[in-house]
């Protein structure tokens, strides 16, 4: 963020100076993704958008200290509402900034990131509100994960240049002195644009692996085979002696009730002698 203050981000024309200034090479290319920035399109999405992510990179780690949480509610609360106002804000100019690049990975992944942000402002605050306070930390640290894509977008963007510059790898071609300003340039788009795609999915990977783990879900496994097999056999042997038992009740039961049906009979005759009339 120093960084930001110290080019005069709100001054269009000190930046749109700066910028004309000789470069070669990649600072060549970074001058061009620069200036686009302080074009008359995009300078009214690109100032608040800067102001917003000032507010967030400096204020939301407070929302996740348990101390404050528990000790400072109101300010918690407070600062909770300012912060989801503040996301709406850089959502929807970096959507506006999306809109009006040239390219469309940024576009994509730009959109993919704000409806993702977005969802998950709705979903913290609906749950903030009715006081479900396990789902709006859930969906508070998904957020908070999401957003990682911006840091994380200059981290990979270091992570291609540094090699590329040292001769390391071959994702994109070896320029010298020779090359055209139009290669520098567009070799530093594409640079620019690969570091979006890995920033959106490794804060994804890296926000869901998170999650995983607070919810128990990485913890070692609870080996269940023997109790499987405990299980078996105690069906078996209840089944062995349900078996025991019903003949055993068989045994028993069936010999009462052949002698009463015996004794039924026989008692039937014998009213069935006493009815008949004797001439």
């Amino acid at each position: 963020m120093s960084g930001e203050f110290k080019n005069r981000f709100w001054d269009k024309k000190y930046n749109l100076k700066r910028v004309e200034e000789p470069k070669e090479e990649l600072a060549l290319g970074f001058n061009e993704i620069t200036k686009s920035y302080f074009s008359d399109l995009r300078y009214y999405y690109f100032v608040p958008h800067i102001v917003g992510a000032i507010f967030w990179w400096n204020l939301y780690f407070f929302q996740l200290i348990p101390k404050i949480r528990h000790n400072y509610k109101k300010f918690h609360r407070m600062l909770g509402r300012f912060l989801l106002v503040v996301l709406l804000v850089q959502n929807v100019t970096g959507f506006c900034m999306a809109a009006t690049t040239r390219s469309h990975i940024v576009k994509f992944v730009s959109y993919l990131l704000c409806f993702a942000s977005i969802f998950c402002v709705t979903q913290a605050w609906r749950y903030a509100y009715y006081r479900d306070i396990p789902k709006h930390k859930h969906w508070a640290i998904r957020l908070v994960g999401y957003m990682q894509t911006i840091s994380l977008q200059r981290f990979w963007l270091g992570m291609l240049i540094v090699p590329h510059s040292m001769g390391w790898d071959g994702l994109y071609p070896l320029l010298d002195d020779d090359s055209t300003d139009s290669e520098w340039i567009s070799m530093t788009e594409t640079m620019f644009d690969d570091s979006f795609v890995l920033a959106i999915l490794s804060a994804f990977l890296f926000t869901e692996w998170y999650l995983a783990a607070e919810q128990g879900m990485t913890e070692p496994a609870i080996d269940n085979r023997n109790k499987e097999q405990q299980v078996q056999n105690s069906d078996a042997t209840d089944d062995a002696e349900k078996e025991e038992i019903d003949e055993v009740d068989h045994a028993f039961n069936g010999g009462e009730m052949e002698g009463e049906m015996m004794t039924a009979e026989s008692d039937s005759g014998h009213k069935e002698e006493e009815v008949l009339p004797v001439y």
